[in-house]
């Protein structure tokens, strides 16, 4: 972009410097510098209306009119300069043509117009302002100085009423564009072309205070041509036209901004005005005052200095407040509340700044660093952290702290490859350890990327996305970064959907039992059963456990589900009692989270007393997980020992199993896991089986495989003297009447057994 700009910058320096050089050789040449002066101009302005052109063919369609307007006004002005250029080749001599003036008078109109269009454009778009007494302020300073000064003059000089409206005319026209730049003054800071309208605005008041003087000038006969009046409209037209430029480039280069120099103006701007018009009453009265009128004058400038002191206190002190309401104080980089405006800015800016990225880090087991070290070394953690990510980041590139160890990252103008090498830079960053008061800590993070209008219309989608797309990178291992996309939108969708059914899945009685037989596999009799969840959602259909429990866990909805299934399956084992079935053990799963609930060893005694099931034929299997809190376990399992409750440890060699503490824990059944029994078959994985049913053996403990699905299977158990056992070789989980069936069929077949054997005896 500077390399764009370069041109227009030397241009313009050798126009200025042209200007100087011109008239210091033709000092005393009145001609000769006027002849330099409108050639100048005659570059000058067809250089701004190329510019201009440019832009018009360069914008959307919505934005032509202005550019339409400001172009036909620098037409007419280009047209206007290059007649009287002509006038003074011709006749030798100074002075304006009607038709110039007429020309000049008309891009003025162009000019307002085009003005009044843009302010119209912005203001529809704007917040209102409270910027009105400002403007009122400003513009009776304005209108009084010229109807002074100008029009009042021009009214008493002439004698022709022709020569009067075209004499006021222009002061009039000039107080209109003047009141239209202060609009814009305060609408620019909402339009996403600040930029170049900062240099139209200014090239405006060089025109209007050129336009000023001169008319001023002209009517005590002491303008010559040549004068620096004439430099201010070459300026003026040359900032007109560059202001096109810059729109043109910007379109093409969304990194391009110019400094806003618009933001915190309202304080000083109605007491400057008021200053200034105080001024010139002063020599209005070429100071002949008499001391009251001196008194008066001293206590306004006193009372108006004060005031601006006091507004420039409060000033700094508002920036202050905005500052803390922008930035975390802890970190120094900026927070939530100015993530999302900055992001709701870069999306409004979207046709301009094309595709935002939006990087989510949370630093992976920073818990442990506040637990084990403390808060205060967290702390500093926190601010190391926020050091790197700026070394890790080209500069100005927006960096925020949401709170506790997330932190956040908007890329404009970004695709999915910026994206990764930022992501990797930072990642490879975190790979170096951290040093705080001699502790060496290597914590790394785990980041989620989402993209506009890819992954998300606003600010909380996109959050939310990359916040999923960061427990992803969480889940597949951490130190990584995972991108949002259609598929994690689906497991994101499906995941909401499974929250919503869980919180009324009871209520709705979607929830059902199914009951898988556990078989002596010598007698092939059954001797227990599990009771296992089975949901099946309205929408969803069935919802696998493994799919719907962790869920359960973390949205905290385990305990109730669990004390469903806990009374259900008590419920049912009694009913079947009282069928005159036989008496079977039945086992419930437990969850990590019910089991080390407070109330759960009064929970279980209280269902079993309303369901009058006897404390015998309950089993309640855990997981090895238990073994993160040994010691409150352990209290837990003693008290359902006392209880009569039975328990069993499940998926036994899968988790933290430790032998000393296996040896001291009062349970009652281990049950191998399925994946040891599906590779039972391999010599390697026979040892492995026969190591554990030995163990339980040693430990005098109940033997259960899980997973039986053929009879190699169960003759390789049985020779490893495990005599209990569950599978589809024998029965999947089935519904209630189905096992009920079943019970029946077992029950039919045992006693027409006893009675073969009674006829035989």
């Amino acid at each position: 972009m500077l390399k764009n700009l370069r041109f227009p910058v030397i241009f313009l320096l050798l126009i200025v410097s042209s200007f100087c050089m011109w008239n210091f050789i033709f000092l005393d040449n009145a001609w000769m510098k006027a002849t330099g002066s409108v050639g100048l101009q005659l570059i000058g302005g067809t250089v701004s209306f190329i510019w201009l052109t440019r832009a018009f063919w360069g914008s959307k369609s919505k934005y032509r009119g202005f550019w339409l307007l400001l172009g036909s006004g620098v037409l007419c002005y280009l047209t206007a300069n290059v007649i009287w250029m002509y006038f003074l080749a011709a006749n030798k001599v100074m002075g304006f043509t009607n038709t110039s003036y007429s020309l000049w008078l008309l891009s003025y109109t162009f000019f307002l117009a085009a003005l009044i269009y843009k302010t119209k454009e912005i203001s529809q778009a704007a917040a209102k302002k409270n910027y009105v007494f400002n403007i009122v302020v400003f513009m009776i300073t304005a209108t009084a100085i010229s109807t002074h000064y100008l029009i009042k003059p021009a009214l008493i000089l002439s004698d022709s009423l022709l020569v009067t409206i075209t004499s006021v005319a222009y002061p009039v026209i000039s107080l209109s564009i003047l009141f239209v730049l202060t609009l814009l003054y305060y609408l620019v800071q909402y339009s996403d072309k600040k930029d170049s309208l900062l240099f139209i605005l200014l090239g405006f008041g060089f025109q209007v205070g050129a336009d000023s003087i001169f008319v001023y000038l002209s009517m005590t006969g002491s303008y010559q041509a040549g004068n620096f009046i004439d430099l201010l409209w070459l300026l003026a037209i040359l900032m007109i036209g560059l202001g096109g430029l810059l729109d043109k480039e910007r379109n093409g280069d969304k990194n391009w901004k110019v400094k806003n120099l618009f933001e915190n103006r309202e304080t000083l701007f109605p007491y400057i005005s008021t200053m200034i018009l105080l001024v010139f009453v002063i020599y209005s009265y070429d100071w002949n005052f008499n001391t009251l009128s001196l008194g008066l004058l001293f206590i306004l400038f006193i009372i108006l200095g004060r005031q601006i002191l006091i507004m420039n206190k409060n000033s700094k002190l508002m920036a202050e407040y905005r500052y803390l309401a922008y930035h975390d104080p802890l970190t120094g980089l900026c927070n939530r509340a100015r993530f999302k405006e900055d992001l709701e800015d870069l999306i409004a800016l979207a046709p301009a700044s094309g595709r935002v990225a939006l990087l989510l880090i949370d630093l992976d087991r920073f818990k442990v660093v506040n637990d084990t070290l403390g808060h205060h070394i967290g702390d500093q953690l926190l601010v190391k952290t926020a050091e790197r990510l700026k070394y890790s980041l080209v500069q100005d590139t927006k960096i925020y702290r949401l709170g506790g160890d997330e932190f956040l990252i908007l890329l404009a103008d970004a695709t999915e490859e910026k994206a990764s090498i930022v992501a990797k830079n930072i990642l490879d960053r975190f790979q170096k350890p951290f040093f705080i008061e001699k502790n060496e800590m290597i914590v790394t993070p785990s980041i989620g990327i989402s993209i506009y209008p890819d992954n998300g219309a606003n600010s909380e989608e996109l959050f939310r996305y990359a916040d999923a797309a960061m427990y992803l990178a969480k889940e597949s291992g951490k130190n990584s970064f995972r991108f949002y996309n259609t598929e994690l939108n689906k497991a994101l969708v499906r995941k909401m959907e499974i929250e919503r059914g869980l919180r009324n899945g009871i209520k709705r009685d979607q929830f059902t039992l199914y009951y898988q037989p556990k078989i002596h596999l010598q007698t092939r009799q059954i001797i227990g059963m599990e009771a296992l969840l089975r949901w099946e959602h309205p929408k969803l259909g069935r919802v696998s456990p493994a799919e719907f429990i962790p869920i359960a866990e973390e949205i905290g909805q385990i305990i109730p589900i669990g004390q469903w299934v806990l009374q259900r399956a008590c419920k049912q084992n009694r009913a079947w009692q009282e069928q005159g079935f036989p008496s079977l053990c039945v086992s419930v799963n437990v969850s990590v989270q019910q089991f080390q609930h407070s109330d759960f060893i009064k929970m279980v005694s209280d269902t079993l007393n309303e369901t009058g099931l006897d404390p015998q034929l309950l089993e309640l299997e855990i997981t090895e997980s238990i073994m993160q809190n040994i010691g409150k376990s352990k209290a837990i399992l003693y008290s359902l020992r006392e209880m009569g409750v039975k328990t069993s440890l499940d998926d036994f060699g899968t988790g933290y199993s430790s032998l000393n503490v296996l040896q001291n824990l009062p349970i009652d059944t281990i049950k191998i896991d399925k994946s040891f029994i599906d590779e039972i078959g391999k010599n390697n994985q026979k040892s492995m089986v026969k190591t554990i049913i030995d163990l339980g053996i040693n430990l005098n403990l109940n033997i259960v495989a899980e997973g039986i699905e053929h009879e190699y299977q169960m003759d390789e158990l049985i020779k490893n003297h495990c005599y209990i056992g569950q599978g589809y070789y024998f029965s999947m989980a089935v519904h209630p009447k189905e096992f009920e069936q079943y019970l029946q069929s077992e029950d039919s077949l045992n006693k027409r057994s006893k009675s073969e054997l009674a006829t035989l005896g």
